[in-house]
């Protein structure tokens, strides 16, 4: 059942993994929504939890990964208190979820064909009379219907991860969550996937999550865009308010270092220092330890998140606006 305009809702999570040395909390307290119709994006640097984030609203965190608090609502249901026979009953049907490495998501020993017949099975659905459905949603991704004579190892990574993506529409989901779909291709591939990612969301009325260490990946596709440094949001708002005006030194910074033609390289700035690291103990800004714009107060004091005044925009920095000038 449609309730509201937010597919999705997650309140107050915090998940991590168990270690030797006890457990390491990756997200704190993430807190976001997600709109019907829209491609929510959530971007950062290798290590920042955005993985951690997919896996967790997607409820496939398993131990030694454990998610601590919180609520994840699709549709007004809570996925982290329904019984495993319903959660299998939403997945793929009503929210789906392509993984990294498309090689990885696929079995090596199994014809195309006969892994699309097996999530049909999962969800007690004939594949025999559904040959069409297959075919046409080959169609939609722009494949062949040939690959699903083919082994995965026997396609491009281009063909494969169109592969995966149509194995996540294949059953109509109204949600798909996208993790990193692209890393790994060369820039021409890439970019077709892209365009035909914003295509098929528009024909097919899809809610998706895409998650990406390029920023500038989501100023193409993104109608809004999360930013997650230490796994936590540290900006959140519309892509146009955070490429023309962003309020936390990090998405400024993320923002400086992408190569645009035109654009000499010694004025793209290098982000100094490496992520901070999910054991440190720091009471104050995560960020801290990296900004050019550090001051006393932000060593000492962790920044909740802020909405500007009269603006769908929140940010993690008790320096803004200051640090701009």
């Amino acid at each position: 059942m449609i309730r509201g305009n937010n597919v999705l809702e997650v309140n107050d999570i915090s998940s991590g993994y168990n270690t030797e040395g006890g457990f390491v909390t990756v997200l704190k307290n993430l807190d976001f929504m997600v709109k019907r119709g829209e491609i929510f994006g959530i971007a950062g640097e290798s290590g920042s939890g955005k993985s951690t984030v997919a896996s967790t609203i997607f409820n496939t965190l398993k131990y030694p990964g454990e998610i601590v608090s919180g609520s994840i609502k699709f549709n007004g249901i809570d996925i982290l208190n329904i019984s495993p026979g319903q959660l299998r009953r939403l997945r793929a049907t009503k929210f789906s979820y392509v993984p990294q490495a498309a090689m990885n998501s696929l079995n090596p020993v199994k014809r195309i064909g006969l892994q699309f017949h097996d999530i049909m099975l999962a969800h007690d659905i004939e594949p025999e009379e559904n040959d069409q459905k297959i075919k046409s949603i080959l169609d939609t991704v722009k494949l062949d219907h040939s690959v699903l004579n083919s082994y995965p190892h026997e396609l491009s990574g281009g063909m494969r991860q169109r592969v995966t993506i149509s194995m996540a529409l294949l059953l109509n989901p109204e949600l798909v969550i996208l993790d990193e779909p692209t890393t790994g291709l060369d820039v021409l591939v890439e970019y077709s996937i892209l365009k035909d990612i914003r295509r098929i969301q528009r024909e097919m009325g899809l809610t998706i999550i895409f998650i990406t260490h390029d920023l500038s990946i989501l100023f193409e596709i993104a109608d809004r865009i999360a930013i997650i440094y230490g796994g936590e949001i540290v900006e959140i708002g519309e892509y146009e308010r955070l490429l023309s005006d962003p309020a936390h030194p990090y998405t400024y910074l993320l923002l400086k270092s992408i190569p645009l033609i035109g654009v000499k390289a010694d004025s793209i700035i290098k982000m100094k220092g490496t992520p901070v690291s999910f054991t440190d103990t720091n009471s104050g800004c995560l960020f801290s330890s990296r900004c050019p714009y550090v001051f006393s107060d932000c060593k000492a004091r962790h920044p909740d998140l802020i909405q500007i005044k009269g603006e769908d925009h929140k940010h993690r920095c008790i320096r803004y606006p200051d640090w701009k000038r």
